[in-house]
């Protein structure tokens, strides 16, 4: 408001000065020189027939006085001049004399209008300018009452809105001018209320039926690992034990799962928690095997290193990147190691289709699924929430791929520091 007013006023002034400017004229610019001269030789050439020599100068918009030696009016060029004009300082007229034959004759007095005038042009100009202050401050005090100070309240009231204080009363407007506005605000105000009261039913009911069913599933989980962990300790086949025990990793990891699942949702948190510690390279190793249910992994041999790792999380990563593998290309799995700046990479190599090249750097961006993956199931989220995981272990992840050739997963682990 303050910056409307003073702009106002700098157009005022603006204003104010430039018609002064305008109005303000050379007090002398009235008479003109073409007819003045005009004049002055006609009447010399006639003299002393001024009146012969005044006729012959009709049309001229300069008033003079035609005077003899002794000071009396000969003539003038209008009536009445000769008795109304009074010579003074503030007039600056003109004087000249008239010489002919080497001897002054009289003299001829041009009559300056121009004070006149422009006193008259300049109150003229005060009175515009008085009426154009009072149209401006009133138009200052119409938009202030009826522009400033509802856009303020509505400010205020968005902002209100926009920080969720929805239960706020809702203010009082002239139904002119914002009246309508305003009252949309009230009806947006309403709706958001009502929207936001729905919103929290659905996610208070979906909560609750997501630990309702990661609790029913946390059951028949424990009764799957009681069941091979009774079977690994009754069998003598050294082969079964190995198909119990993964049976038993894989029954806990779900569980792990179902758990953070769970407490996930009762907290309300938005994602799961990633606590990654120093862990021996070995641990890898292990993970990779038992995740490896289909038996596709070729001999492989992990570098010895400690790494900052989640174990819980790192079995997801692997277990993603092996469940892609089986469904989009089911060969064998070649898996590299090799330490690369403070980060240990692993190399997940298949023999399927693979991707074209450049639709490698989208693979981890939610949602996105390759065009080679269309018609399979899934959702475009394994890669996404791998990468997710990483990062929360410090760790980096990227796919490569040669179309018809292979697809190869690095994983970037960072390494533990003793």
């Amino acid at each position: 408001m303050k910056r409307f007013i003073i702009a106002i006023i700098c157009i005022y002034l603006t204003a104010c000065v430039s018609l002064f400017l305008l109005t303000f004229d050379n007090q002398q610019g009235n008479v003109r020189k073409t007819e003045i001269n005009d004049i002055i030789y006609t009447i010399r050439d006639k003299w002393p027939n001024v009146e012969d020599a005044m006729k012959s100068l009709q049309g001229y918009e300069v008033d003079y006085i035609v005077i003899g030696l002794d000071g009396n009016v000969i003539k003038a060029s209008r009536e009445g001049l000769e008795t109304d004009y009074y010579p003074d300082g503030l007039h600056l007229d003109y004087s000249f004399e008239i010489v002919k034959d080497s001897q002054e004759r009289g003299k001829i007095i041009f009559i300056n209008n121009a004070f006149e005038t422009q006193t008259k042009m300049r109150n003229l100009c005060f009175l515009y300018l008085t009426l154009l202050f009072l149209v401006i401050v009133g138009l200052i005090l119409y938009i202030e009452k009826n522009v400033i100070r509802p856009i303020g309240k509505i400010s205020r009231y968005t902002k209100q809105i926009a920080d969720g204080k929805y239960e706020i009363p809702v203010y009082e407007f002239d139904k002119s001018f914002f009246g309508l506005l305003t009252e949309s605000f009230d009806i947006m105000r309403e709706e958001l209320m009502y929207a936001k009261k729905k919103e929290q039913e659905a996610d208070k009911s979906r909560r609750e039926v997501i630990a309702s069913i990661s609790h029913d599933i946390k059951n028949p989980v424990a009764s799957i690992h009681a069941i091979a962990e009774y079977q690994y300790y009754t069998t003598t086949s050294q082969e079964n034990k190995m198909e119990y025990e993964t049976i038993m990793e894989k029954a806990s990891q779900i569980n792990g799962l179902i758990t953070n699942l769970h407490t996930s949702v009762l907290n309300d948190l938005e994602r799961l928690e990633i606590h990654p510690i120093i862990e021996a390279s070995t641990l890898v190793e292990k993970i990779l095997k038992k995740a490896d249910y289909k038996k596709k992994l070729k001999n492989f041999k992990i570098l010895e290193c400690l790494l900052v790792l989640d174990k819980v999380r790192f079995e997801q990563v692997v277990d993603n990147i092996f469940a892609n593998s089986y469904k989009y290309a089911d060969t064998e799995i070649e898996i590299q190691s090799y330490f690369e700046d403070d980060y240990l990479c692993i190399c997940i190599k298949d023999f399927g289709n693979g991707v074209k090249k450049e639709e490698e750097i989208f693979l981890t961006q939610k949602y996105y699924r390759g065009k080679n993956a269309q018609e399979r199931e899934g959702s475009g989220m394994g890669l996404y929430i791998t990468e997710y995981l990483l990062k929360g272990m410090q760790g980096m992840i990227k796919c490569e791929s040669e179309e018809k050739e292979y697809f190869m997963v690095k994983i970037w682990l960072a390494l533990g520091k003793t």
